[in-house]
């Protein structure tokens, strides 16, 4: 669908699409519109809530998987917990589009932070009991917490360039 929504029924294949993963749909949704009366807004809120539950399972059943498959090595954990801490930066970016009533963008923004927060307290307590490995499964979820914001993808080609002429050469003698 390449068209802005405007109306609850134009909002439905968009939220359908983002619940199954699809973020591209995030540009649309950010450019779209809603009319916020009582019935749209009970049954919109609820789409929205779905849609973000089910990319919550996804990311938890996908950080499970990871973690079960990395066999305890420090690099395979560290990756995990990076993958599922930017499948959380959509999440975010959805709970801040600019038609969100500002009621239901701050619970999603709560729910997103406490899930992250308690992802992270059990992943540390589940560490905390292995005792064979000197705590190295520990820190190494303490260096890559899910409560940490992803990073911003790196500069595009342009971006970069204009930032490198900006900048003066330093020339170490």
């Amino acid at each position: 669908m390449t068209e802005i929504p405007r109306g609850y029924a134009s909002w439905l294949p968009l939220l359908d699409g983002f619940r199954d993963g699809d973020d591209s749909a995030l540009e649309l949704m950010r450019q779209g519109s809603l009319e916020w009366t009582s019935v749209v807004a009970e049954r919109w809120t609820a789409q929205v809530t779905s849609a973000v539950e089910a990319r919550l399972q996804s990311v938890s059943k996908r950080l499970q998987l990871g973690l079960n498959r990395s066999g305890g090595d420090a690099h395979a954990v560290a990756r995990t917990l990076l993958d599922a801490r930017r499948a959380l930066q959509p999440l975010r970016e959805f709970a801040s589009i600019p038609c969100m009533p500002e009621g239901v963008g701050e619970h999603l923004r709560r729910e997103l932070e406490r899930w992250a927060r308690q992802t992270q307290e059990t992943l540390e307590k589940g560490a905390k009991e292995i005792r064979f490995d000197n705590g190295r499964l520990l820190k190494v979820i303490r260096d890559n917490p899910l409560t940490a914001a992803a990073a911003p993808a790196p500069p595009s080609h342009e971006e970069g360039a204009c930032e490198a002429a900006r900048r003066p050469r330093r020339v170490i003698l």
